[in-house]
């Protein structure tokens, strides 16, 4: 019952650490032979303390942080929106960033850890869900269902295993989330009823149900992650390389296509379109006509890439977009939903915050008929 009214309680105290644990955290990470280049890096640091025992939502850096570091992107500004008084709308605290409730994979006792690092975005109904991996490997993986309407903080759910969870998708049809995964040197997706993340309960269940896993034969894994007209697009990350991209489609109760000459026993979906997108690709998504790419690897500046959707069947390689915007740095994916477009970044995590300028722990709302404009 004491995780029950944790998870219940709406109300979070507010979460602090001593400096210097934080400082030499950052220290550690910027001096690991590849701290200062991956976003993708599970560094093996000491976890700052907390003496929460529940997912925290309130924010790592205040206002005027925030804003300082969006005035420092004028492409940013011109896309976001501001009310009378100059105050940026549309932003939402990532959760979990001070202490997140998970479970301990070696004890299997519920813990929290101050060490989750935010990777995938996307809007399913009411709900907002972001996912997130421990850096140091030692908890389970989540994913945090916030209510988009009144900014709270519904369950944090807890995920199989440590994987990555780079990208997010919904399908509407079906009221059903699919989540990257990796399976035996192969991209994986899974997927669980949208459902199940509101009722899930860790007190009584070590990690959600999925509905489905599939393995992709094609894919040395699985890092990005969205839907677009009755099918899933999955790509692979490899540093400095092309991005590989391929559509699964789905029948019509939700399914990708079975590879029937496969007798694994995880079934092989079967992909009917692939093609190349530009190195470093962290999340993609649909608008009217255009397909959106957040491009981002290590310290540097962000890109929000711009093409014309028929760019992407036609010439299965993407090379000279409409539009490149630079954007703050570690953009992680994005996600679409009427005329918005939603920006997680994962430099509010305590891995990054240290070493990084410019860190956001917000997710940003963009405007995409302004940029399209």
């Amino acid at each position: 019952m004491f995780y029950v009214n944790i998870i219940k309680n709406r109300c979070v105290n507010r979460y602090t650490y001593h400096f210097y644990t934080g400082l030499i955290t950052g220290l550690l990470i910027w001096v690991h032979p590849l701290g200062g280049l991956a976003s993708r890096v599970r560094p093996t640091l000491p976890y700052p303390p907390t003496t929460l025992q529940r997912t925290a939502t309130q924010a790592v850096f205040s206002p005027t942080e925030f804003y300082q570091t969006i005035r420092q992107y004028p492409d940013l500004v011109k896309l976001a929106k501001f009310d009378p008084i100059g105050m940026l709308q549309g932003t939402t605290i990532q959760p979990g960033l001070q202490a997140t409730l998970t479970r301990d994979l070696v004890t299997k006792q519920l813990t929290t850890t101050t060490m989750m690092i935010p990777q995938g975005v996307v809007i399913a109904g009411r709900y907002r869900l972001t996912t997130a991996y421990d850096a140091t490997g030692r908890t389970q993986s989540v994913l945090y269902v916030q209510d988009r309407f009144r900014h709270q903080l519904c369950n944090t759910v807890l995920l199989h295993g440590k994987p990555h969870v780079g990208g997010l998708a919904y399908d509407p049809h079906h009221q059903r989330i699919w989540l990257c995964s990796h399976r035996h040197g192969h991209g994986a997706i899974v997927s669980v009823s949208l459902a199940a993340l509101r009722h899930f309960d860790p007190t009584t269940s070590i990690a959600v149900h999925y509905q489905q896993r599939w393995s992709l034969p094609t894919l040395s894994n699985a890092s990005l992650l969205t839907y677009h007209h009755q099918a899933l697009y999955v790509g692979q990350f490899k540093p400095g390389q092309t991005t590989l991209v391929a559509r699964y489609p789905l029948t019509s109760a939700g399914t990708p296509y079975r590879m029937t000459t496969s007798h694994a026993i995880l079934p092989k979906a079967v992909s009917d379109w692939h093609g190349k997108l530009p190195p470093n690709i962290q999340g993609m998504a649909f608008y009217d006509h255009y397909v959106l790419l957040s491009q981002s690897y290590g310290p540097s500046a962000s890109h929000l890439l711009l093409f014309k959707r028929s760019q992407l069947i036609q010439q299965h390689q993407l090379t000279t977009g409409i539009a490149i915007l630079r954007l703050p740095p570690q953009l992680e994916q994005i996600s679409v939903h009427h005329h918005q477009a939603q920006l997680l970044y994962e430099t509010g995590a305590t891995s990054y915050r240290q070493q990084q300028n410019h860190a956001i722990d917000r997710l940003i709302s963009i405007n995409l008929q302004r940029l399209i404009e």
